[in-house]
């Protein structure tokens, strides 16, 4: 008796039959992506809230075809550049898509399984009907429910995802899929590479007496981003460089400007630029809640505080001048020294180098740098970054 060669395969290699590859289409920002995935990963589950349960359905993920999800997904976390929470938005959203049929708690057991399969250390938790995704994390994340388990933080992806608070006692599932992942990080110091969505934006402001106006192409892509970026360590912000796009628009502008001046003019610039060129608006009273900004959205906001106007200056000075800074944080107010050659007065000392403060946000309309912002004089203050 001859058989056909998908009746071979099927007779033995029984799992191989039922799998095939099928296709979802994710809008991702920007992009329209098409994600590949092996439809075994569809099974039939009564998977409830119990630990063998748990541990169960994670076990026969593990029997299918995954890899041809987890390495389409891999593709795309490189061809665009994510990092680690952007890599696991996309995660949710092509779950969310390929499962729509299936119940929040088998979409939130794939994110952990998948993850988890990326090579992150996880950890699963669960009360009464939910089950909460935590990742190791060895940065700072705020307003998110966290867990401490042998000297390692783990932070609820499940609650940041879902703007929830929460801090409910909840029960720890007893057995760890990753036991050696790796790290996972919110940072931002790229950006992801995703087609731009442009939107012009005239900023003007003093300089030397005459006023000068400078268009910028403003990213919307970033805007959108960051709007449900968990809020993280006032570092991570100052760090962000700025998208190509708006890099492109400004740099250019600003270069012509400083060009052939002497490093305390070509300062003297810059902070008249972050000083004037946007209005100034408390975070609370502008979004309702806590907002630093990285530099792309300075430029695309209207208005901005202290901590915000240090991110871009930071980025300005770093890439322009290429000066070493110091980031000084007082109790209600964020300010920037630099290391500027040649240039006398008063200076904070810090490693041997004399920084001079070089406020971005105010005074409005000023250029004058090189002294304490008026009421801080005798104030405590910290470092919290350094450049060079």
């Amino acid at each position: 008796m001859r058989f056909s060669i998908p009746l071979l395969l099927a007779l033995l290699c029984p799992g191989l039959a039922k799998s095939s590859r099928q296709e979802v289409a994710i809008p991702f920002f920007s992009e329209q992506l098409t994600v590949a995935y092996s439809s075994d990963m569809l099974f039939s589950s009564s998977v409830n809230i119990q630990e063998k349960s748990l541990v169960g359905y994670y076990q026969r993920l593990n029997q299918t075809d995954f890899s041809v999800l987890l390495d389409d997904l891999d593709r795309k976390k490189t061809a665009l550049g994510l990092n680690d929470w952007l890599y696991y938005d996309l995660m949710r959203r092509v779950v969310d898509k390929i499962y729509v049929q299936k119940k929040p708690l088998e979409r939130e057991l794939v994110c952990w399984f998948l993850l988890s399969q990326s090579g992150y250390d996880t950890r699963l938790t669960y009360l009464d009907d939910r089950v909460f995704l935590y990742v190791y994390t060895k940065e700072e994340v705020f307003e998110a429910p966290m867990i401490e388990e042998n000297g390692r933080n783990y932070v609820n992806l499940t609650a940041l995802n879902q703007a929830s608070r929460s801090q409910q006692a909840l029960y720890l599932l007893n057995f760890v899929a990753h036991p050696k992942g790796k790290a996972f990080s919110f940072q931002l110091t790229k950006l992801p590479n995703l087609s731009p969505r442009l939107r012009p934006r005239k900023l003007r402001f003093m300089f030397e007496g005459l006023m000068r106006e400078i268009t910028v192409q403003t990213d919307e892509n970033v805007v959108q981003l960051m709007k449900s970026y968990p809020l993280i360590a006032e570092s991570s912000y100052i760090e962000a460089p700025l998208t190509a796009t708006a890099a492109a628009s400004l740099l250019p502008e600003l270069r012509e400007l400083i060009e052939g001046r002497r490093h305390d003019q070509a300062i003297a610039c810059l902070v008249a630029f972050t000083r004037s060129a946007f209005v100034y608006k408390e975070d609370k009273e502008a979004f309702g809640r806590s907002k630093p900004m990285i530099p792309d959205e300075v430029l695309f906001y209207p208005h901005s505080d202290c901590e915000d106007r240090v991110a871009l200056f930071y980025y300005l000075v770093k890439t322009l001048l290429d000066l070493p800074m110091i980031v000084v944080a007082y109790h209600d107010h964020l300010t920037i020294g630099v290391a500027i050659p040649g240039y006398r007065g008063s200076a904070l000392k810090h490693k041997g180098r004399e920084f001079f403060i070089c406020d971005p946000t105010g005074p409005v309309n000023s250029s004058e740098i090189g002294f304490i912002p008026e009421g801080y004089e005798n104030e405590p203050f910290e470092i919290i970054s350094t450049y060079k």
